[in-house]
C-alpha cells in the first residue's frame, strides 16, 4: 500500500491511506471518462457492492461534485470550477501580469485579477493605481459574488437552471444601500452581463466604488477568471467606465488568447 504524510509526501512516518476517499476519487476519475453514466456500470468496472456505490454516489451528489443527468451522473459546475482555477492559477497571474499594467496605464485605476471560490469572488493579482486617493485598502482580498462586476461575470456562464440553482441558496449580503441583494435582479444582471460580455458595479460593494470586469476564458467559453478596473466614483464615473469598455475587454482578450496558446502547448485545464 502506498502511504503519505499528512501533508501529500512520501515520509518515513506513514498514514494509511483513507480508502473511503480514495473510492470516492476513483468514481471521480471514472465518471469524467464515462458521463453520463449510470451506476449498474460503475459497480461492475469499479468492483464496489451496490450499497458502498450508492452511498458514495450520494455524498458527492449532496456536496455538489457531481449530478444527476439523463438516469446517470455526471460531473457538476463545481468540479469544473475548482479544476479550472487551481491548475492555472500562478500561470494566469504569470501572463496577465503585463496586460494589467498596460490596461493601469490607461485607467490610472487599480487593476485585478479575481476567480470564484464557492460564493466569493477572490483577487489574486492586483496592479494599484499611481493615486494618492484609491479608496481600495489591502486588507480586502475578498468579496462576496452579489457585490461586485466580476461576480456577475464569473456566473454568467452558467445555465438558466443551474444559476438558478446556486443563486437560490445564496446569501444575498448587503454591502451598502445599493448592494443587490434581489435574486431576480442580481440573475437579470448576470444574464446581461453574458450578452454585453462586460459587468459593471455602481457603489454595490463600497460607499463611493465603481468598477468594471470583462471576462478570461478558457478554450471552451467559459469564463474562469474576470480583469476589472475598480476606482473612486469621483473618478471613475459612470462615463469614464464606458470610455475604458474597449481597453478592458481588449486586454481580457489578450489575457485569453495567452492561457488558449499555452494551453495547445501543455494542457492545464
Amino acid at each position: 500500500m502506498i502511504h503519505y504524510t499528512n501533508n501529500g509526501s512520501n515520509s518515513d512516518t506513514p498514514y494509511p491511506l483513507a480508502t473511503t476517499v480514495v473510492k470516492a476519487l476513483g468514481i471521480l476519475e471514472y465518471i469524467a471518462l464515462h458521463q453520463p453514466i449510470q451506476p449498474v456500470a460503475m459497480t461492475k468496472d469499479l468492483g464496489l457492492t451496490r450499497a458502498n456505490l450508492h452511498r458514495l454516489l450520494s455524498t458527492l451528489v449532496r456536496t455538489g461534485y457531481i449530478e444527476k443527468a439523463g438516469g446517470g451522473y455526471q460531473l457538476s459546475l463545481k468540479l469544473y470550477r475548482l479544476g479550472s482555477t487551481v491548475p492555472i492559477k500562478e500561470q494566469l497571474r504569470d501572463l496577465a501580469r503585463i496586460h494589467m499594467h498596460e490596461l493601469e496605464r490607461i485607467a490610472r485605476e487599480n487593476i485585478y485579477i479575481t476567480v470564484l471560490y464557492n460564493d466569493e469572488v477572490v483577487a489574486i493579482e492586483e496592479v494599484k493605481s499611481a493615486h494618492t486617493v484609491i479608496l481600495n485598502p489591502d486588507v480586502i482580498y475578498t468579496y462576496p459574488v452579489n457585490t461586485c462586476a466580476s461576480g456577475k461575470l464569473l456566473l454568467s456562464h452558467m445555465s438558466h437552471e443551474n444559476l438558478d440553482t446556486y443563486v437560490e441558496t445564496l446569501e444575498m449580503i448587503r454591502r451598502t444601500p445599493y448592494t443587490i441583494v434581489d435574486k431576480e435582479e442580481f440573475k437579470r444582471q448576470v444574464r446581461e452581463a453574458k450578452v454585453k460580455g462586460y459587468a459593471v458595479e455602481y457603489l454595490e460593494f463600497g460607499n463611493h466604488l465603481h468598477s468594471i470586469a470583462a471576462p478570461i476564458t478558457n478554450r471552451d467559453g467559459e469564463v474562469i477568471a474576470t480583469i476589472g478596473i475598480s476606482g473612486p466614483s469621483m473618478r471613475l464615473t459612470k462615463d469614464r467606465m464606458m470610455d475604458l469598455i474597449e481597453p478592458l475587454k481588449n486586454s481580457a482578450a489578450l489575457i485569453t488568447e495567452k492561457l488558449i496558446q499555452n494551453h495547445n502547448k501543455a494542457p492545464l485545464w
